[in-house]
């Protein structure tokens, strides 16, 4: 992971302020969401509605993130209706991958949290392989695995993706106040945002390179 990549991911939301503007609606419902019964409430009854519509608005919310990604690294112009319209297809293997991937993490942080972390690092692509990719059922999950299987690479992409978590985990050290709120948005729609940048960024970058060096070995270049 390079400082070059660190940095570009920090400013891009700021250059396409239609990523910023995407990123605080997701949050912003999220926010309103969770005003009935938060997330870690799960005594609540309304728990299940808070989590059920996390659950299903996520994929709509991070699909439409990641194809304006691919279409302003492509040069080419997508509306956010035309980005939601081209999730739909993909809305059944968004929500299978997103249960899938959770009940992993989860059952691996039961066994003293590090193989949560690593396993939830392992498959941190398949929104990516199925977005982009056009990968369907577990086949994302598959290779998102085969993509992260040199573990050395998992080092810098944990300490950058903790770098962009900081002013989310920031929230529980501000005081609650008026700007409590405001400032909780907007840490989470920034951590939304750089998150799926970064990863977006990388994937396309490994995915590019793939296809480039697949290309040369079919031209006979060595």
């Amino acid at each position: 992971m390079s400082y070059l990549q660190i940095k570009e991911t920090l400013l891009q939301p700021f250059r396409h302020s239609l990523l910023l503007v995407w990123a605080l609606a997701f949050t912003g419902v999220f926010y309103l969401v969770n005003m009935q019964a938060n997330l870690y409430d799960i005594a609540n009854p309304r728990w299940v509605i808070t989590m059920a519509s996390l659950i299903l608005l996520s994929p709509f919310f991070n699909g439409g993130f990641i194809l304006l990604l691919q279409a302003q690294r492509n040069g080419a112009k997508l509306s956010i209706v035309r980005a939601l319209a081209r999730v739909l297809p993909s809305y059944g293997s968004l929500i299978l991958g997103e249960f899938l991937v959770n009940a992993i993490v989860v059952a691996g942080g039961t066994l003293f949290v590090i193989p949560g972390i690593y396993f939830g690092l392992r498959l941190i692509f398949y929104k990516q392989e199925i977005l982009i990719g056009g990968a369907r059922g577990i086949s994302p999950l598959k290779m998102s695995l085969a993509r992260t299987r040199k573990w050395r690479g998992l080092l810098p992409l944990f300490a950058s993706l903790s770098l962009f978590y900081l002013p989310a985990v920031a929230v529980f050290f501000v005081p609650v106040s008026a700007l409590w709120d405001l400032y909780a948005l907007v840490a989470s729609a920034l951590t939304f945002a750089w998150t799926n940048i970064l990863l977006t960024k990388l994937y396309l970058e490994s995915k590019g390179s793939s296809e480039q060096g697949s290309s040369s070995h079919e031209g006979g270049i060595d």
